[in-house]
């Protein structure tokens, strides 16, 4: 594995992002109640939580702080300009981090922020003018709604291509707006009523909006087609299956880039980052060469340096390509401690 030729789109600036109240990564404010430690530019910083923040977020009840969403809320509506100022320097630290571990897109998404779709539009409007203010990494728009996407990629930086996520046979609405702004695009091989499940499903789906995509003038280097990446603890199938998409895709489409939401694979299993990194790299294997992927979590050096040898390793990889079926050895290694 090359890490220079892979393509990472940092997945971390989204409002659905959670650490855990009176965690590792909190502190106690001077008044009462808690906040976010973190350091940016040299300063030991603070973000602080509002009292009422269980009712603007209600996970917030059950010890769990959407922290980008925090940091937006600072940024727009903080009761003071240290409140706000605070919410601006975790943003950017939050960019940084990927930025510094070679990511070549920031996701944005700002769905979960409110149900409000005109506040969604207007938020999504400010953060990526935020961004894409301070930084030449382009975005990656992410959203459920076209109007969000067209919102966020009026603000961004026009001498760069930026890139919408996603388009696919269910949201063919979002064609016109990534050729409008002649963005990249993730391709996702979702179809019109839901997800497939087999590798002749996936292409089927690939076929139909990539000839639409083909048919408006976009080039294919600019399309990242997403095969989906499914949880091997839904079905220990899953890992397999992706596998031989991501090489048929290969073998199919000429130009194109290959990319997935590579850590949705390990949804509900133990040593979540062990199997994430082994999973990009067998990844790689089979013909990917990009992914959305946390590069802080799982910087991407790390990955290709991987001893593939190891016990650890071979573990994973048993459970990621089925042999290990339902992953009964890789969770007694991971309770006796023999995963590293």
């Amino acid at each position: 594995m090359k890490d220079q030729s892979f393509t990472v789109i940092g997945e971390n600036i989204h409002c659905t992002r959670i650490v855990k109240s009176g965690g590792t990564r909190t502190s106690p404010l001077p008044g009462g109640g808690e906040g976010l430690s973190f350091a940016y530019d040299g300063e030991d910083c603070l973000l602080p939580i509002p009292q009422n923040w269980a009712e603007i977020s209600p996970p917030y009840e059950s010890g769990k702080i959407r922290h980008i969403a925090l940091a937006v809320y600072q940024s727009l509506s903080g009761g003071s300009e240290d409140e706000r100022a605070a919410g601006e320097k975790y943003l950017c630290w939050a960019a940084e981090r990927q930025i510094s571990r070679d990511a070549k897109y920031l996701d944005v998404n700002v769905d979960e922020y409110t149900n409000d779709l005109r506040e969604r539009i207007e938020t999504m409007s400010w953060l990526a003018g935020f961004l894409a203010g301070r930084y030449e990494t382009p975005l990656s728009i992410d959203s459920s709604n076209v109007d969000v996407i067209a919102a966020g990629l009026a603000q961004c930086r026009k001498d760069v291509s930026q890139m919408v996520n996603s388009v696919s046979l269910e949201r063919e609405e979002a064609v016109d707006v990534i050729i409008e702004f002649g963005a990249d695009a993730v391709v996702s091989a979702a179809g019109k009523t839901g997800l497939p499940n087999t590798t002749g499903e996936r292409l089927a789906n690939f076929d139909s909006i990539v000839k639409i995509l083909d048919a408006k003038g976009m080039k294919r280097e600019k399309m990242y087609l997403d095969p989906l990446v499914l949880p091997i603890s839904v079905d220990s199938g899953n890992g397999k299956k992706f596998f031989e998409s991501v090489t048929a895709v290969r073998e199919r489409y000429d130009g194109v880039h290959i990319t997935g939401g590579l850590s949705n694979v390990s949804y509900g299993m133990p040593n979540r980052k062990l199997l994430n990194m082994v999973f990009t790299r067998l990844f790689v294997d089979a013909g990917g060469d990009s992914g959305i992927i946390d590069p802080v979590q799982m910087p991407v050096k790390e990955i290709a340096a991987m001893d593939v040898t190891s016990n650890s390793f071979k573990l994973a990889q048993a459970v990621l390509d089925g042999t290990d079926f339902f992953g009964g050895e890789y969770i007694a290694a991971y309770r006796d401690g023999r995963l590293q």
